[in-house]
């Protein structure tokens, strides 16, 4: 058992068709081989940040196994059968039980750019001032390297896909890492959990450090801070949320000052209620999804212990203001899993107390098509690109229109997406902290947000928050 302690271009062409945000999308094979077996692998969330051993004992002596402790989460991960389920649930300490599902990244298919096919690593020239438009947005044209560009004393952490360590954009400014996927995870056998295999086998990880801290032939909003690079996908892009909270909580007792996070899902405040497939029961999980529930609580522990957190606002073009249409959306998403909610929902970790929620503007910083919005939910906003309908001779302005940064095996892509504006709100954070090493994360938040551009008469906070993020502006008020 694991205790998690305190402290411690398709259009048949040359782009990227999906965009780049993680969200909960439950996968039938995730519990296929539990269900045979009657087990099934919950999250037990209790009233407050303790954990009740009564509950635990009760699936012990049933034959079930406690696999984590979050032990000042007030939450557990157990693995036990689905028949033990109301027994648990009426343990007045039990708040609520989620199913442990899969948390998957969306499909994506990536297609290096014609221009650099078989011949990137002979590239000789800086690729930052022809394709790098997005980073010159946010740093005045570099203006903000003069002020501020990073040291190796205030660390990002990275918590996505790994990292491509070789890559010489990223190579100096990566301090090191660790990998949360366990051992089997998904039934994979190639993941061994080995905590030092933090090599990115799908690129995302790698995509948005480039973005943060890439200094070679491109160049990242902060070019010399350092970085770590906390792992919680699979080959697949698969994680479950207590790998991501085991993540948020390492990377905050290893000390990083800001976190990037890119995954996304939905916390209700209403019931919860599942029917098992095999037996056609349906059990009452309680008040809340406990999975998203306990990454919440990890994110407030990130927050408490001074780390500055940003997350991707998500890709689903919805008003997540709306939150009964949120709900609705859910219950569409999910129902055909057994699984049926009432209430209202929030997405998370946008809607959280005191992270940097962040949506992505196209070139021409108008709202991206695809990025999730709504009134008090959108703090900032940072360029995302766009992925635009062309035709085949349209190609490099397509491109012109997407974000440009480092990929696997040392090589660059065009990319877009919530997770694309994201860290370079994250950069922006480390320059200012860079700046004043005590400064906290509520006032952070409230420099970039202070310093942004307005974006005019057209502007609406809804879409875009305080406006669009500046880092110069940022370090030089």
């Amino acid at each position: 058992m694991k205790k998690i302690r305190k402290y411690k271009i398709s259009y048949r062409l040359i782009t990227i068709l999906a965009l780049f945000f993680i969200v909960l999308n439950i996968n039938v094979r995730t519990n296929a081989a539990e269900v045979k077996s009657k087990n099934v692998e919950l999250i037990i969330l209790f009233n407050d940040n303790s954990i009740d051993k009564d509950v635990e004992d009760i699936i012990s002596e049933s034959g079930g196994k406690v696999l984590n402790e979050f032990l000042d989460l007030g939450s557990v991960e157990v693995q036990c059968k689905a028949e033990l389920i109301p027994k648990i649930k009426e343990k007045t300490s039990v708040k609520s039980l989620s199913l442990n599902h899969i948390i998957k990244m969306e499909s994506e298919k990536k297609i290096k750019p014609a221009q650099f096919k078989n011949h990137s690593h002979g590239i000789t020239d800086n690729l930052d001032d022809k394709y790098q438009w997005d980073v010159k947005r946010v740093t005045n044209n570099g203006k903000s390297y003069d002020l501020e560009s990073g040291n190796h004393n205030i660390v990002v952490g990275i918590i996505d896909s790994g990292i491509d360590v070789d890559h010489p954009d990223l190579a100096d400014n990566f301090l090191g890492g660790e990998n949360l996927v366990p051992k089997g995870f998904n039934n994979n056998d190639s993941e061994t959990g080995d905590p030092n295999d933090i090599d990115d086998r799908l690129g995302h990880g790698t995509e948005i450090a480039g973005i943060i801290a890439g200094n070679g032939k491109i160049k990242g909003v902060a070019p010399n801070i350092g970085f770590k690079s906390y792992r919680i996908l699979d080959e697949n892009g698969d994680t479950n949320a207590t790998i991501i909270s085991s993540a948020i909580i390492k990377a905050t007792d290893d000390g990083v000052k800001v976190i990037n996070l890119s995954i996304g899902g939905f916390k209700l405040k209403g019931k919860s209620y599942w029917t098992d497939p095999k037996t056609g029961i349906k059990y009452d999980m309680g008040n809340g999804t406990a999975e998203y529930s306990l990454y919440k609580r990890a994110i407030e522990y990130a927050i408490k212990n001074g780390v500055t957190v940003v997350s991707a606002a998500g890709n689903d073009g919805l008003d997540c203001s709306n939150k009964k249409k949120l709900t609705d959306y859910l219950n569409k998403k999910n129902g055909k899993y057994g699984f049926k909610y009432s209430g209202i929902t929030y997405e998370v970790p946008g809607s959280i107390k005191g992270i940097i929620n962040v949506s992505a503007t196209s070139k021409d910083d108008k709202i991206a098509p695809y990025s999730n919005y709504g009134k008090d939910f959108i703090d900032i906003s940072a360029p995302g690109g766009d992925l635009l309908d062309m035709s085949e001779d349209d190609i490099e302005l397509s491109q012109e229109n997407m974000c440009f940064t480092t990929t696997l095996e040392g090589d660059y892509i065009f990319v877009n997406g919530t997770s694309i504006a994201a860290p370079k709100v994250s950069a922006i954070a480390a320059l200012i902290i860079c700046k004043n090493k005590y400064i906290t994360p509520k006032l952070v938040k409230r420099k970039i947000c202070r310093t942004a551009d307005s974006l005019g008469v057209d502007s609406s906070s809804k879409y875009y928050g305080q406006g669009l993020a500046n880092a110069y502006n940022a370090l030089n008020n």
